[in-house]
């Protein structure tokens, strides 16, 4: 029972660390490191891939929409939540736009990827906040043990393509490459 609320914690976890790795990808490029655009482009893909494709579409049909029956506090926040999820594909929209602007070298792309990754990294760490700070707090209390199989059900065929372990082997070597150049507590660097 519950195990959606590991998955999902597992999965904001791992969310977490990409983002905060692209932050400091850029941070690294901005102190005069050659940027990683091969790196960058994966994590922007992996982001549309899974956590907007899949991970939050599951949040709100199941866990959130399970919330909204049972708790009448929740209404407000889950509105707030679902429209962040709405939003989340537009802004990686304009990252990977902000992205490939600055790998093809325009004018000015090198600021504007900058900024649009404090932008990304902002918006999805007080996402996160919320979720992982009042949500899952609020799930766990009140839904039932029906709530949390049907939940539990949803979530348990979600197979990141990064971080599983049936990962496929090219997802496998990004993976290994992001802890490796992650800094801790993100990954090993540091």
């Amino acid at each position: 029972m519950m195990d959606s609320l590991q998955i999902i914690r597992n999965e904001h976890r791992n969310l977490y660390r990409v983002v905060h790795l692209l932050g400091s990808l850029a941070r690294d490029q901005a102190a005069g490191q050659a940027p990683d655009f091969d790196v960058m482009t994966q994590i922007v893909d992996y982001l549309d891939t899974f956590m907007d494709r899949f991970h939050h579409p599951k949040e709100d049909r199941y866990l959130f929409a399970r919330l909204r029956d049972r708790d009448p506090q929740a209404g407000a926040i889950l509105d707030e939540l679902e429209d962040e999820h709405r939003r989340c594909p537009v802004g990686l929209i304009d990252l990977r736009r902000a992205l490939e602007a600055y790998r093809a070298g325009q004018p000015g792309a090198e600021a504007a990827f900058l900024e649009a990754v404090r932008t990304y990294l902002r918006f999805q760490t007080k996402h996160l906040q919320k979720e992982d700070g009042i949500v899952l707090p609020m799930a766990r209390r009140s839904l039932t043990a029906e709530d949390w199989a049907e939940i539990d059900a949803a979530f348990a065929d979600n197979t990141d393509p990064l971080f599983s372990d049936s990962a496929r082997a090219e997802t496998r070597a990004l993976f290994h490459r992001l802890v490796n150049a992650a800094p801790a507590p993100y990954g090993l660097d540091g």
